[in-house]
């Protein structure tokens, strides 16, 4: 079953009003393919991908939220009261699928990723990834900036 994707706002990028309608269409659908990437990217590496995405650009700064993203493996550890243990195993994941992370925000954006950041609560189940850019996202449409 694939995650829900929730689009985040896009906003944030200093534009002038008139245009800000079309550029946070622009910038909904980017977010909906950072969080379509970061799923793949879970799923791909983790056996399993989250139940829902949400990722957010505002400025240099990319986050998605991930909910219920939690491994048969690390259920198990909880179940047993071993939070730390899962913890751990959570942040040896991430650190497993950070640079193919940092490519896909990096590829959509078209902005370099200086640092990728993530971590995980157990209960309730979330996790949260965090890119920050080398510079503001250019939310203008390509053929826009052609001319």
């Amino acid at each position: 079953m694939g995650a829900k994707i929730c689009h985040g706002s896009g906003i944030g990028l200093g534009v002038a009003h008139h245009h800000e309608e079309a550029e946070v269409g622009i910038g909904e659908e980017m977010n909906a393919r950072i969080a379509r990437a970061v799923t793949a990217i879970y799923r791909g590496i983790c056996g399993r991908g989250p139940t829902t995405a949400r990722a957010m650009c505002q400025r240099n700064v990319v986050v998605v939220v991930l909910e219920e993203v939690r491994t048969q493996a690390e259920r198990s550890l909880v179940a047993r009261d071993r939070c730390d243990e899962a913890l751990a195993l959570r942040r040896e994941l991430h650190g497993a699928m950070r640079d193919e992370l940092a490519l896909a925000v990096s590829q959509l954006t078209r902005c370099p990723v200086h640092a990728v950041m993530g971590d995980a609560q157990l209960d309730p189940d979330f996790a949260v990834e965090v890119f920050l850019l080398d510079r503001v996202v250019n939310l203008t449409p390509l053929a826009t900036q052609a001319r």
